[in-house]
């Protein structure tokens, strides 16, 4: 069985290895293809079948430069003065010599300029030639890069010659006072130049603006933003990308209004948590929905709704878009409100987030590589987040509790000061020895930071080629990116592969991608808590003996009986005895089809194809403090029979496979009715199909020794029965394995109606069918639709006004929808054979509720845009109210049915708010007369979005405050109770009243046994249900969520340099400050801290005598029986019991409630773009090299004392602050 698991796993790995060379060549390959077809053919070697039969000499040209796909230029009179008619006919001949035999009859001939070919006539006496201009010129993009084969004409003839592939052009014509060249090319803006008699012309081409910057891309559609009725947020991803994030989620902050960001953690690899608009579900997935070139993408593991709403979950797995290359990434359009989102239907009422990455570029093939290399600092005890004490102040508060006499009833671990004063006090040392060692405590410093983090270095590299024809264009890009965590141990990789051919060929368009990345994470195990472990070790115990050895001390087993099991510790050993490793890899196919059968009607058919591999180990081994637990046992100790782990060390395994497919097809009708193009119509229908299937299996293997050739050790069945019992009844040990097929299916249909691009009306409508929701047939489909209009105003009343360039007017109604995987069906876990029984068991996986619905969210959005003083004021203002009703809410049912809980359609919620977007150009340069603008240049661009969510469901009775039924008081601190009338993840706390003047302990509201009044509030509450009594005992804190973020970016450039800031805040959310009791255990039998554990320094202005409440708020140390009596309070073992102990309501009282509002100096760049003179002694097109510095400072509330504003104390957690990065970055193509 062994060899076959050894087989298994080996073949498995070959399997992978072979997908992911697969992946890493295949683009190559592919572009090899496309290098071999784009041939330059000149124009004299093109063959063409042409037949004409009595056509002019002019017909004959013109049919001959569009086969041949070659530019013929020649005087319109002169060849219309020719009046013979032309009959010809030819086969596969060379268009060289068709011309030869065919010019000759007409007095004319032919020269060629490679695609270019110049009709002459013969024998012009030149005398009579009238004087002639030459014009020499180049043309240039906006990065100073020479673009060939851009085609020069002048105006109001058909004279024109084409630039070589220097940029370059000679133009020639006879003297003429206005002359007006017209330089047009693929995917740039026309542009139109006057001769001014220079001696060489400089042009520069910017990108078509209505090819990028003014369309809009939705995933179905392309849209005019002109005529675009939805609040849609476009960005560019060069104006968002910031050296130093390895993510595009990472760059969004502050970028879009209305989109709140959260980050939670600075561990390599976190995934931030995105929200548009707010939530519209109460259990459901709030994260918006990713599509990547009008494909939805997957999460690469599955992961519960649950936690991803937790606002203290830290997501290490990744997203769906964890695998992309930002380098890749040309667009983002983030889609808001009903009307953008509606043909996506009810997988998109959170948002959607449309990626368009980069395409190809007609021209000879261009090499980019870009590199970043990145410094990111790791945390020092010096920094401000880090409130704790230095070894002298920590054995100073020892000292001083040994002084007022606080007893140490038991102390697990004897080290540092307290183990000097226990052999003293023994008689094992002498003063002077005591002394000396107390000295060495006092200066030791341990810094755990330094052993734990580390500064690390990062790097990432990008190589892609571009290029091709107007016929075919090809992109193809690899990536590699190696980012150090500043845990030590900690690491993130990624390798990417793209590839997308776009094609044209008449009637038909194609394009075709094909991408794949692979990436390794490593981390060390959250249950060691490295940030933890540096915050609250004493710095006045060392790492190591006096030999070099590792220092071992005894730390408690949690999990056993009153943790009154010890066992050795040391957090390097554990760090170098265990890891948790996850390796993913994602490869995905699309192709798109376009044919248009008219100019006003086309089809579409998109399919796309992806496979994904997760795989997930998480390993301690024998050596390990958490196979001691196991073990019962020390490593070298006689292991008892009742045993868990009998030898070796123990690994977990989550593998998770998927496919998915989507396959789309869509027709396309756009019609100007009238000659005057007053009227304009468009539809669009269209059926979807999708299916994702995903297969997954977990395993915990006991006896695991990696190091023997990843044996399994046997283990005697007989001797360890606790093991056996494992092994056959624990579903871990089992194996679980999961198998989620998940097929939909939609139509779809949208229309509009534009008046003379003045008056815009859409429709869009979208139906998905489930069976998962309803035995009612009018259940089973969900309709979501919207309706919106569009005003431009500037264009209607003001087209006369000089500064006014823009002013529009956008509103929308329509309703979204949401879903979980839950259905209204009864669904049984098969489960496996009972042996005490021999018969198999069944579990209820989900209970039936045949009146199951879809969950609905009605959306209305207004927006005023505008654009004055020639643009130098930019922005637009935004409304919207959204409103979800039968949002699932889980209720509880009686055990006897096999579960607890069960989902019903109970939740209503609204979101509301306003949005702001703003570019102010206070300075704008000249720009010459050849489009050049060099001057100094200052742009701001503030960004403003506020989110208000409220649960609104109307209470049955003063008793009904909340809409779980079975709510603990921990759901009230964490903020994890929905309770009507307030917003999501509000959470409470104790109302703090001060402390004891009598013993400095912590009082609370309305928390005493008895009150004032002689009332006994045991008698009292007992009479209440659990919800009256936390909410008489608590007070509300506010929301952990901010509801109004934003950004304000300044941009100043001259010449080549271009510096950037970018400063991001957040407003609304409440912080609790980190627990200062969370190691308060009622067996230690005093408040003391153990010798290994350290103290914040907030401590040393504690309570000492009566009269320092006035001054202070943090509780005094007590005596041994007065802390014995508070951990016993009088509520404990009552039903309606609020909370632990009066430590843990200090931790979670209202004192210790902050703003969590911030201002952060999120990025800085200075950036220099090489200049094109320096450039062409190096052979290269465009050049520049930037410095960034990233998350360099934070304001915020001064009682954080440096706590991240980003983490709560709700969490028993600390994790790693995000840490200042600076990155260099140098990018160059050729």
């Amino acid at each position: 069985m062994k060899k076959n698991e050894k087989l298994r796993l080996f073949l498995k790995g070959i399997l992978w290895r072979e997908r992911l060379m697969f992946v890493n060549l295949l683009p190559f390959f592919l572009l090899g293809l496309c290098m071999m077809l784009q041939v330059n053919v000149q124009a004299q070697t093109v063959k063409v079948s042409v037949d004409f039969k009595d056509k002019t000499l002019n017909e004959v040209l013109v049919t001959l430069s569009r086969v041949s796909k070659c530019d013929i230029f020649y005087g319109f009179e002169l060849v219309q003065s020719k009046g013979q008619k032309v009959t010809l006919k030819a086969e596969n001949r060379e268009l060289g010599s068709i011309l030869k035999e065919l010019l000759p009859a007409y007095d004319l001939y032919h020269t060629y300029d490679g695609h270019v070919v110049v009709i002459r006539e013969k024998g012009v006496n030149t005398s009579k030639i009238p004087e002639r201009v030459r014009i020499h010129g180049v043309v240039m993009d906006e990065k100073k890069v020479p673009i060939p084969g851009v085609t020069v004409r002048l105006k109001g003839a058909s004279a024109g010659t084409a630039t070589d592939k220097d940029g370059k052009f000679l133009f020639i014509y006879k003297q003429s006072k206005d002359i007006v060249l017209i330089f047009s090319f693929i995917g740039m803006k026309t542009q139109e130049v006057k001769y001014t008699g220079q001696d060489t012309m400089r042009v520069i081409l910017r990108e078509d603006l209505m090819e990028m910057d003014e369309v809009v891309i939705t995933g179905y559609q392309t849209i005019d933003k002109r005529h675009l009725t939805s609040a849609v947020t476009s960005l560019k991803a060069e104006n968002i990308k910031v050296s130093g994030m390895n993510s595009i989620d990472q760059m969004l902050e502050g970028n879009v209004p209305g989109m709140i960001f959260m980050q939670n953690s600075g561990q390599v690899g976190a995934v931030p948590k995105l929200r548009i608009r707010g939530s519209s579900t109460v259990l459901g997935n709030r994260e918006p929905l990713w599509v990547i070139d009008g494909v939805v993408q997957y999460d690469p593991v599955a992961v519960d709704p649950s936690q991803l709403n937790d606002p203290d979950f830290v997501n290490l797995l990744g997203n769906a878009i964890s695998g992309l290359n930002p380098e890749d990434i040309e667009q983002i359009d983030v889609l808001k409100d009903a009307s953008a989102t509606a043909l996506y239907g009810v997988k998109a009422a959170n948002g959607v987030i449309v990626i368009t990455t980069k395409k190809g570029r007609v021209g000879p093939p261009s090499v980019g590589y870009s590199l970043t290399t990145s410094f990111q600092r790791r945390p020092y005890y010096s920094d401000r987040d880090v409130n704790v004490m230095n070894s002298a102040e920590r054995i100073e508060f020892s000292r001083e509790l040994m002084r007022n006499l606080v007893d140490y009833p038991m102390i697990d671990t004897w080290v540092g000061y307290e183990a000097a004063t226990r052999d003293y006090y023994n008689g094992d040392l002498s003063f002077t020895e005591y002394q000396k060692e107390v000295s060495n405590y006092e200066k030791m410093n341990t810094d755990w930071f330094g052993i734990l983090t580390r500064n690390t270095f990062s790097h990432n590299h990008t190589l892609s080629i571009s290029g091709g024809s107007q016929n075919m264009r090809y992109y193809t890009s690899v990536g590699y990116s190696d980012m150090g965590g500043v845990i030590k141990g900690e690491s993130n990789q990624r390798y990417t592969a793209n590839i997308k051919l776009n094609i044209n060929h008449e009637r038909f368009s194609m394009q075709f991608g094909l991408n794949g990345n692979f990436g390794i994470r490593k981390y060390i195990p959250s249950e060691i808590g490295v940030l933890n472990y540096a915050y609250e070790m004493s710095r006045a115990v060392p790492l190591y003996n006096e030999d070099g050895s590792l220092l071992f001390y005894q730390k408690s087993d949690v999990n056993s009986e009153d943790g009154k099991n010890f066992y050795r510790y040391n957090v390097l050993n554990e760090i170098n005895n265990s890891d948790y490793n996850h390796e993913s890899s994602q490869m995905g196919f699309n192709a798109n089809l376009n044919y248009n059968f008219t100019r006003s009607l086309k089809a579409n058919v998109t399919f796309s194809y992806s496979l994904s591999y997760s795989e997930q180990e998480n390993y301690y081994s024998g050596n390990s403090f958490y196979a001691s637990t196991l073990r019962g046992a020390e490593i070298g100790q006689e292991v008892a029979y009742k045993s868990k782990l009998p030898s070796g060390g123990e690994l977990k395994e989550i593998r998770e496979r998927g496919n998915n497919y989507m396959l789309r097809g869509q027709l396309d009708y756009n019609k100007i009715l009238d000659k005057e193009q007053k009227h304009n119509i468009g539809a669009s229908f269209g059926a979807e199909i999708n299916s994702s299937h995903r297969r997954g299996n977990s395993r915990t293997i006991r006896g695991y020794v990696p190091e023997r050739g990843l044996l399994i050790n046997p283990v005697d069945y007989k001797k360890y029965t606790a093991y056996v019992t494992w092994l056959t009844t624990d579903p871990s040990a089992l194996g679980v394995r999961t198998d989620e097929l998940t097929n939909t299916a939609g139509v779809y249909f949208s229309a509009f109606y534009n008046y003379k691009n003045l008056y815009s009306f859409n429709f869009n409508t979208r139906m998905d069918a489930s069976n998962k929701f309803g035995e009612q047939s009018n259940d089973k489909m969900l309709p979501v639709w919207s309706v919106s209009g569009r005003w431009n105003i500037a264009e209607d009343l003001f087209s006369n006004v000089a500064w006014v360039n823009d002013l529009n007017m956008r509103a929308s109604f329509g309703y979204q929808g949401n879903m979980l995987g839950i259905g209204p069906e009864l669904v049984i876990e098969k489960g496996e054979l009972n042996p005490n029984h021999n018969k198999y068991g069944s579990t209820v996986f989900n209970y039936p509720n045949p009146n199951l619905k879809w969950e609905k969210t009605l959306s209305v959005n207004g927006q005023v845009d505008f654009a004055f003083f020639r643009n130098r004021l930019v922005g637009s203002v935004s409304y919207f109210y959204k409103h979800t009703t039968d949002a699932y809410i889980s209720k509880s049912v009686s055990e006897v049915n096999g579960v607890s809980t069960y989902t019903v359609n109970q939740g209503e919620l609204t979101n509301s708010g306003l949005e702001f977007s703003f570019n102010l150009n206070p300075i704008v340069p000249k720009v010459s007369i050849n489009g050049q603008s060099d001057g100094f240049r200052w742009s701001i661009d503030p960004q403003l979005g506020s989110v208000v969510n409220k649960l609104v469901n109307k209470l049955k009775n003063n008793r009904e405050k909340v809409l779980k039924d079975d709510v603990k008081y921990s759901d009230y601190l964490k903020g994890t109770v929905e309770i009507p009338g307030e917003p999501l993840n509000t959470f409470y706390s104790y109302k703090f009243t001060g402390l004891s003047p009598e013993n400095g302990l912590p009082m609370f509201a309305n928390c005493d046994e008895f009150t004032a009044n002689g009332v006994d509030n045991k008698i009292r509450f007992e009479g209440m249900g659990k919800e009256e009594v936390f909410r008489e005992i608590m007070v509300k804190s506010g929301r952990r969520e901010p509801f109004l973020q934003g950004s304000v970016v300044n941009t100043f450039s001259y010449k080549g340099f271009v510096l950037n800031f970018k400063l991001d805040y957040s407003f609304g959310a409440k912080v609790r400050l980190l627990r200062l009791y969370d190691n308060v255990v009622k067996r230690y039998g005093t408040i003391a801290p153990q010798p290994h554990v350290n103290v914040r320094k907030e401590f040393a202005n504690r309570w000492r005598n009566p009269g320092d409440e006035r001054y202070t708020n943090m509780p005094g140390i007590v005596s041994g029986s007065e802390f014995s009596r508070t951990m016993i309070p009088w509520w404990k073992g009552q039903s309606y019991a609020f909370a632990d102990n009066i430590w843990q309501m200090y931790d979670d009282s209202d004192m210790r409630v902050v703003s969590g509002n911030y201002l952060k100096l999120t990025n800085i760049s200075l950036r220099y773009n090489i200049p094109v003179q320096w450039l062409k002694k190096c052979y290269m097109k465009s050049a520049y090299v930037s410095l960034t510095g990233v998350n360099l400072f934070t304001l915020c509330h001064k009682d954080l004392k440096g706590q991240d504003p980003n983490q709560s104390g709700t969490s028993p957690r600390i994790n790693l602050s995000l840490r200042p990065t600076y990155s260099l970055t140098l990018n160059v193509s050729f």
